[in-house]
C-alpha cells in the first residue's frame, strides 16, 4: 500500500514520513508532498484565494492517484484548517486523514483546553473542529510561528523551551483552568518532552490517533 504525506514544508512532511516509518511503513510506500518551502510561504499559501488552494491540492491528489496511492495523510494542522479536505476526499474518491478529524472526536472529553497552533489559520481550523464536537468547550488559543521557525532551523528543544518561557507559559494556562494542552501543530512533538518537563498538565499529541485512522482506512 502506498501512502502520501502532505504537509506545509519539507520539515514537517519528513516528520510525518518518519512517524509512518516508525509504525511499520517502509520508505518505498511513502510519497512526500511538501506544499511550500518554509513556514512563512506556507502561511501565505494558506491565506490565499480558496480556488487557488483547491487547484494546487487537487493537482497533487491527481498525481498521487496516478501513482496508485490510496491514502493521503495530511500531517499539518494549519493546512488542514485552511483547506476543506472533507470535500476533496468526496470529490476525488480518495481516503484522507487529517488532525481535524481527531479534534472533533476528542473535544467532548474537555470543558476547557489550551491549544498551541502554528498560525491563525491552524487555530481557526482547530476551533471549528472542536466546536463541532463540543459546542460548550472553552478554548484558550495561542499561535507560535516563531517556534515553528526555530524547529525548522534545528534549534535544540531545551533552548526553545528557555527562549519561549515554557514554565511560565504552562503555569499561566493552568491558572486559567485549562485541563490540557493540545499540540495543534505537527512540528510541536519536537518540543513535547520539554513542555512535559515544565508542566504536569495533560499534553495531547494526536499522532497516534491519526495512525489509527490510517490503519482503519487502509
Amino acid at each position: 500500500m502506498k501512502i502520501a504525506v502532505m504537509a506545509g514544508t519539507p520539515i514537517d512532511t519528513n516528520m510525518g514520513a518518519v512517524l509512518l516509518e516508525k509504525n511499520g511503513f517502509s520508505e518505498g510506500e511513502i510519497i512526500r508532498i511538501p506544499i511550500s518551502e518554509n513556514p512563512v510561504k506556507q502561511t501565505i499559501f494558506q491565506t490565499s484565494e480558496t480556488e487557488y488552494k483547491k487547484k494546487v491540492i487537487n493537482g497533487h491528489i491527481n498525481n498521487i492517484k496516478k501513482a496508485d496511492c490510496n491514502v493521503l495523510f495530511v500531517y499539518c494542522n494549519s493546512l488542514s484548517g485552511a483547506v476543506d479536505f472533507e470535500k476533496l476526499e468526496k470529490k476525488n474518491n480518495i481516503k484522507i486523514v487529517t488532525p481535524m478529524q481527531i479534534y472533533k472526536e476528542i473535544a467532548g472529553k474537555y470543558k476547557k483546553i489550551a491549544v498551541f497552533a502554528a498560525n491563525a489559520q491552524g487555530l481557526a481550523g482547530i476551533e471549528n473542529a472542536m466546536f463541532k464536537g463540543n459546542s460548550e468547550i472553552n478554548i484558550t488559543g495561542m499561535t507560535f510561528l516563531e517556534i515553528v521557525k526555530e524547529i525548522e532551523k534545528g534549534t535544540l528543544p531545551e533552548v526553545i523551551a528557555e527562549k519561549f518561557h515554557f514554565g511560565k507559559l504552562t503555569e499561566y494556562l493552568k491558572n486559567l483552568g485549562n485541563e490540557a494542552i493540545l499540540l495543534g501543530c505537527t512540528h510541536f512533538p519536537y518540543i513535547e518532552s520539554e513542555i512535559r518537563k515544565k508542566s504536569d498538565m495533560e499534553i495531547i499529541n494526536p499522532s497516534q490517533e491519526m495512525l489509527e485512522k490510517i490503519k482503519q482506512k487502509s
